[in-house]
């Protein structure tokens, strides 16, 4: 009984065994190569069940989604002489898994690999462009240069002739990069089809015999990977200028400051003048009109007295009389006045009225 058990667990391990051996799957986000000691059978970049010889033959797996690669942070010199610190990512993507195994093996590999190449474009690029170009203002034509560059590979003419038979051939990029008149190298360009059948014929440019002249063929026919994208994540200044760069940055910024805040204080005077003349107007104005109602005023009443006056005199003399009686004599006076006083004339006499 016991070695009947035993043989049934051993058949079961041999065949879970040899079931491994000979079937694989291949995911939606994978591909896959078979390789029979060492050389190269097929390819699979279809999901699904496939099947190898056992024992002899070994699948090799790799991932067709994007993959990330943060380059090495490079200090990169401008146009204008000075040095950033660029920090940059790439995306890429396995194409040709043969060629991607034949030349690079393994992601860690490719990684490297591409770190390299978009390091390198991106050195020649930067060298193009000023610095405060590269921060701020030309930094996405920048990615989008490099990523272009970075899919390109390096070939001599006589190479590209003999594999591609033309020039003129899509998958051939030949750049011309001009000099300008101080001897400095300007951004390349693509070649026109008369400058290709130049330089098929020739080898050069007839009309530009000085420019340089550069062929290239598509890295994923190289590497077997294509560069989706490379982006810039930082680019800044070297630790030892910072502080410096920093510092000038603060005096320009206060300098602005102190120039709005005087060119504030400027306008504030000049409105709270204006202000204070338009007030000192409207007052004098107001004290004018004020005054000249106040003098008609004066002038109707007058009139209105005179008139008053005119009609009965006597009664006005009576009433004023009375009023000064009310101011000067009271309870608690004595008043001492000669007999011809005009302030008894109305006290002693009884016939007035």
């Amino acid at each position: 009984m016991g070695k009947t058990l035993f043989s049934i667990l051993l058949i079961i391990v041999l065949v879970f065994v040899a079931v491994t051996q000979i079937f694989y799957t291949v995911d939606e986000t994978e591909m896959a190569i078979v390789v029979r000691l060492g050389a190269y059978q097929r390819s699979h970049i279809s999901p699904g069940l496939q099947v190898k010889t056992p024992f002899v033959e070994s699948v090799t797996k790799f991932d067709k989604r994007l993959l990330r690669v943060d380059v090495q942070t490079a200090s990169l010199l401008t146009s204008d002489k000075r040095n950033l610190l660029i920090d940059s990512y790439a995306r890429y993507r396995i194409k040709d898994p043969l060629m991607f195994y034949r030349t690079l093996r393994d992601v860690p590999q490719a990684d490297a690999r591409v770190g390299d190449i978009v390091n390198a474009q991106m050195r020649r690029e930067v060298a193009l462009d000023l610095q405060e170009e590269v921060i701020s203002e030309t930094r996405e034509n920048i990615m989008h240069k490099v990523t272009e560059a970075s899919n390109r590979s390096e070939i001599s003419r006589t190479e590209a002739i003999e594999i591609y038979g033309t020039l003129a051939k899509g998958e051939i990029s030949v750049i011309v990069t001009e000099k300008d008149s101080e001897g400095r190298s300007s951004r390349g360009r693509h070649a026109n089809a008369s400058e290709i059948a130049d330089l098929e014929a020739t080898g050069s440019i007839s009309d530009k015999p000085d420019a340089e002249i550069t062929y290239y063929f598509p890295l994923k026919e190289k590497y077997g990977i294509e560069i989706a994208d490379v982006r810039i994540k930082r680019a800044d200044f070297p630790s030892d200028i910072a502080t410096s760069v920093f510092a000038r940055m603060e005096a320009e910024r206060e300098r602005i400051a102190k120039g709005l805040r005087a060119e504030g204080a400027q306008m504030d005077a000049e409105i709270r003048a204006e202000v204070d003349k338009q007030v000192q107007i409207i007052l004098e104005s107001a004290k004018g009109t004020a005054e000249l109602l106040r003098g008609e005023a004066e002038e109707e009443a007058i009139n209105i007295l005179a008139d008053a006056l005119g009609k009965d005199p006597e009664f006005y003399e009576f009433r004023r009389s009375l009023e000064a009686y009310k101011i000067v004599i009271d309870s608690h006076s004595s008043i001492v006045l000669d007999p011809d006083s005009d302030l008894l004339k109305y006290l002693e006499s009884s016939d007035k009225p």
